[in-house]
């Protein structure tokens, strides 16, 4: 089976480009108009009448002879709106660990689709959707939380053992160290993901790197440090195709 996640090369002429996704229908135009190509997404009906309804298009213009269209999964951040920038991830299983001690564990974040235009090192978001259902927490106390895409996800530290849905989820790699004195039960972290770069191969998908959940103690109270290491990011400045190692941190202090 041809992989759907990857770049496709649009040229004027060639047959035209129909990806279904779950309950999403792309269709990369590349007969229709010349200097141009059309980008379109289709809801497919779900009640056997085989309707369907346009939901984003987006037509390409370009003197080139071809152009690039990218269909990438990405982190989980831009439907139905941008209002989160953290996963909450809560364990179906709790992890317990003795003191002074880690673990490295497996599981799993949602993930969501992006259409990008690619351009040399540039590229720019055309569309965004999410096959699965989305779901969100708030972190932290009313007044002062934080906004969570939300998963309860399977954990396990054989890699093997965690499968994910293509499409919908990625496997993520965490390590937990335990530095305090006392045994601790972790039931939840919070991930930062925010403009990483998902890797995937032959439809799979995965965060690049590892989330590192460190609990310590200071000044007499416990703390947790997140930081997603190794892992790959778009340039701050710029949505870019570039690629660089990043360390991305985010501190927990509503229990764990």
């Amino acid at each position: 089976m041809q992989d759907r996640l990857g770049r496709y090369v649009l040229r004027h002429g060639m047959q035209d480009y129909s990806v279904t996704l779950g309950s999403n229908r792309l269709v990369l135009d590349c007969t229709s108009r010349e200097k141009a190509f059309v980008y379109r997404r289709y809801h497919v009906g779900d009640n056997g009448s085989g309707s369907e309804e346009l939901k984003a298009e987006s037509i390409i213009m370009t003197d080139e002879e071809e152009a690039v269209v990218g269909v990438f999964p990405i982190p989980p951040f831009q439907t139905p709106k941008a209002v989160a920038r953290n996963v909450y991830l809560k364990f179906k299983s709790h992890i317990v660990l003795d003191q002074k001690s880690e673990a490295v564990l497996y599981s799993k974040v949602p993930v969501e689709i992006g259409v990008f235009r690619q351009s040399k090192d540039e590229e720019l978001l055309l569309d965004a959707f999410s096959i699965g259902i989305q779901q969100y927490a708030l972190y932290g106390p009313p007044e002062t939380g934080v906004v969570c895409r939300f998963k309860e996800s399977e954990v396990s530290p054989v890699e093997s053992q965690i499968e994910a849905k293509k499409y919908e989820e990625a496997i993520v790699r965490i390590r937990i160290a335990n530095m305090i004195d006392n045994v601790v039960k972790v039931s939840k972290v919070i991930i930062p993901m925010e403009g990483i770069i998902i890797d995937h191969a032959h439809d799979d998908a995965w965060v690049p790197g590892t989330v590192d959940m460190t609990l310590d103690a200071a000044f007499g109270k416990d703390v947790v440090n997140v930081r997603l290491l190794g892992t790959k990011a778009k340039r701050a400045d710029k949505t870019s195709r570039l690629q660089k190692e990043e360390t991305i941190t985010f501190y927990m202090d509503a229990g764990y």
